[in-house]
């Protein structure tokens, strides 16, 4: 047990995006314009990736003072890309069809002209969630990107006032730099409190490192050492509630132990050096107490003495939680991550 107890400093209620960018996006990234140059078929090379990310971050980059600023879409997207976007808003979000028939012959075009090139079926965001008078130049709160797989990445954007976007996109070179050509947007709901924006990012990019759920667990670490499947009712906090039944999967890999409640991350226990937990290496000297304090900003307020005698930093929130135990060299030690239902 703690010494302090564990109280949630913040409510946080949100659902985030965890996509595995589909084939279509694939299909995207190789049918590349014209104007482009390079190719993403085969592995991308880690010096394209490294130019992508750079060129990623440089358009939030206000031009003429700190912070963060909303790029120009007409800058940043594909020519195709744009297409896709307003044709789409046209027939779904604002269409001015004089007939049903017309809307559904409409859909059947854009079905038939983008089927092969992009997803189909997506609910409508503005680009990185802007929108409701927000223009090029305006300033952001923050945002926070994290590179995925080839030239993949996602972008968190803090429009401030709880306004918070998650967005997953695909880069493909474009003379000596990048254009987007296909970007998903979702909503983050934050109803009170401050919200650790890293962290957020940090669990959206350990996803994808040991798994969203079972079938993503076994592609990314290989055939687990042991796999468990029960099916039974919910126990919150010692309750049970016989009325909703989830399917429980745990799987244990070398140092790695994964917990899944129909099919949703709920649990992810680290203990090998090498091993992470999206940016928290256990074991590694470069993932210290003060990488750690400074990566997800946090204060000696959160930090605390196991009986044991260890550090441990915490993240704590209403439905999810952090813990990262330190060893005598302040370097990890453990990581233990909890999700609420």
């Amino acid at each position: 047990m703690m010494k302090k107890s564990i109280l949630s400093s913040t409510t946080l209620l949100f659902s985030i995006l965890a996509i595995a960018l589909s084939t279509s996006c694939n299909q995207a990234a190789r049918n590349q314009e014209d104007n482009t140059s390079g190719s993403l078929m085969g592995k991308t090379d880690a010096q394209q990736i490294a130019s992508g990310d750079k060129w990623l971050k440089s358009i939030f980059q206000c031009s003429a003072e700190i912070g963060y600023c909303l790029p120009d879409e007409k800058k940043v997207f594909t020519e195709r890309y744009l297409e896709f976007y307003h044709e789409k808003l046209e027939i779904y979000e604002y269409p001015e069809f004089e007939a049903q028939e017309e809307q559904i012959a409409a859909e059947k075009v854009f079905k038939n002209k983008w089927k092969m090139i992009y997803p189909l079926g997506k609910e409508v965001w503005a680009p990185f969630g802007m929108g409701n008078g927000m223009e090029a130049g305006d300033k952001l709160e923050n945002v926070t990107i994290t590179h995925l797989s080839d030239l993949k990445f996602t972008a968190l954007i803090d429009y401030g006032e709880e306004n918070v976007f998650f967005n997953t996109l695909v880069l493909i070179p474009s003379a000596d730099a990048f254009l987007i050509d296909y970007i998903e947007t979702a909503l983050i709901d934050v109803h009170q409190g401050h919200i650790n924006l890293p962290f957020l990012q940090n669990l959206a990019l350990a996803k994808f490192q040991l798994g969203a759920n079972p079938d993503d667990a076994k592609r990314l670490l290989g055939k687990p050492q042991s796999e468990n499947t029960e099916t039974e009712p919910l126990e919150v906090s010692g309750y049970i509630d016989e009325d909703y039944i989830v399917t429980t999967t745990t799987m244990e890999y070398e140092g790695i132990k994964l917990l899944y409640d129909d099919q949703r991350m709920i649990h992810a226990t680290i203990d090998k050096p090498g091993k992470q937990f999206g940016w928290i290496i256990c074991g590694d000297k470069n993932c210290d107490k003060d990488f750690l304090m400074q990566k997800f900003r946090l204060t000696e307020e959160d930090v605390y003495d196991n009986d044991e005698g260890d550090k441990a930093l915490v993240m704590n929130w209403e439905i999810f939680s952090l813990v990262v135990l330190l060893d005598a060299d302040n370097l990890v030690k453990t990581i233990e991550f909890n999700a609420g239902p």
